[in-house]
């Protein structure tokens, strides 16, 4: 096979060392192969690049093993043409597994061009997504706060839930503390601390409230609310700091909130996954299946098989969904009709992941373009289907369809 890279170096790494196979390609097409290993402290990382300067390597693969790739990724990031390549791609034959054999085995592949670059973007990009995917695990904890005090108000038959919209709200919290206070809730109570169009109903929430709070329930709850408050502060210094880290790219910001269900905070989450150098994707279809919005490919014999979504980026994956779902509620926008459209046909699930499919393809021109989304123009063509399909519906209803003669 051709020879891509004369000179390259694999690199399998682990948590208190990394060995590095260096493969060098001879003038007859032979390769030789020298490896060795180095510490994964800052002083060994050091020596292992320059010990590859010297030797004149500067093409690099390294296998992506947990998080400890990147320490050794941001020492050789400015020195080295670097691939991450993905485990799962990389596997050597079984049997005979060692470090070394790991090294050589990605450096014989990196050599004649097999190994698939896995998508790393810039270092700024990459702080950025440091930020928004701790904020994401953020909420999550603070939900699960949340669910904690839920539970443990539904075990005392305290049905706040069934009778307010947020059991969170400003009507809520202050029913909640009014029990942890062990105050007797009457209905002059509940004129005082329920507010807006609660009110109307203090007759259903007197009902809701005659459950029994235990001590033990209290305790629990109080644990919980200490953490819900304590995560809300911290959710806000994220907020912060992710603001402070995106003005380079609030004209992309802007651009992105154009499309119909993306607001702010998915649209900067959505840049510190993908980045904005739409270059790194072959195309649009590209990056749909790296985000994991594609379908896969099973065909065997002729038939094709029902298969998956692919799996992708589960960050970039998840608030796409979340925008298409917001996305459908609006009223008469394409995405709207063609989800309608889709559903009728292959269920809401599957309509959700091809309307964040359609999402993801207009991000890609949007920021390929640097242009705003346009809304496609109306279709004024009617299938042979669809046409069909309207006549058999006003005949189900009485009607006599005859085709006009024009």
């Amino acid at each position: 096979m051709k020879v891509i890279h004369p000179i390259c170096a694999g690199i399998d790494i682990h948590k208190k060392s990394f060995t590095i196979a260096l493969n060098e390609t001879k003038a007859n097409g032979t390769y030789s192969v020298r490896a060795k290993t180095f510490s994964t402290v800052q002083a060994g990382i050091l020596s292992a690049r320059e010990w590859l300067l010297q030797s004149n390597c500067l093409d690099i693969t390294l296998e992506s093993t947990g998080k400890y790739w990147i320490p050794v990724f941001n020492l050789f990031e400015d020195h080295f043409d670097i691939t991450l390549a993905n485990p799962r791609r990389t596997k050597t034959f079984p049997g005979k597994k060692t470090d070394v054999r790991d090294a050589k085995w990605l450096s014989e592949l990196h050599r004649i061009g097999l190994v698939d670059p896995s998508f790393i973007p810039p270092r700024d990009i990459r702080e950025l997504r440091e930020l928004t995917r701790y904020r994401t695990k953020l909420i999550k904890m603070r939900s699960a706060e949340k669910n904690r005090v839920q539970n443990s108000l539904i075990v005392s038959n305290i049905m706040i839930s069934s009778v307010a919209t947020d059991t969170f709200g400003k009507s809520g919290m202050n029913i909640i503390f009014a029990l942890l206070a062990k105050e007797e809730i009457t209905e002059d109570l509940l004129q005082l601390i329920v507010l807006g169009k609660l009110r109307s109903k203090i007759p259903e929430l007197m009902e809701a409230l005659r459950g029994e709070l235990t001590e033990t329930q209290a305790n629990k709850i109080r644990i919980a609310l200490d953490n819900f408050f304590n995560l809300s502060e911290k959710i806000t210094k994220i907020e912060a700091l992710i603001d402070e880290k995106v003005k380079p790219y609030q004209k992309i910001i802007d651009l992105l909130c154009s499309v119909p269900g993306i607001k702010k905070t998915a649209a900067i989450a959505i840049i510190a996954e993908i980045g904005t150098d739409m270059s790194k994707f072959y195309s649009a279809m590209h990056l749909c299946s790296w985000g994991g919005v594609s379908p896969q490919n099973n065909r065997t014999a002729g038939k094709n098989r029902r298969v998956r979504s692919k799996p992708g980026n589960s960050y970039l994956k998840s608030m796409l969904v979340q925008c298409a779902n917001a996305a459908v509620k609006e009223t008469g926008t394409w995405i709207t009709n063609k989800f309608n459209s889709i559903k009728a046909r292959r269920g809401h699930n599957k309509a959700i992941v091809a309307i964040s499919r359609t999402m993801l393809t207009a991000i890609y021109h949007i920021i390929q373009k640097q242009e705003a989304y346009r809304e496609p123009p109306a279709k004024t063509r009617i299938s042979k289907s669809e046409e069909q399909k309207m006549i058999s519906k006003l005949k189900s209803l009485g009607y006599k369809v005859e085709k006009a003669v024009i």
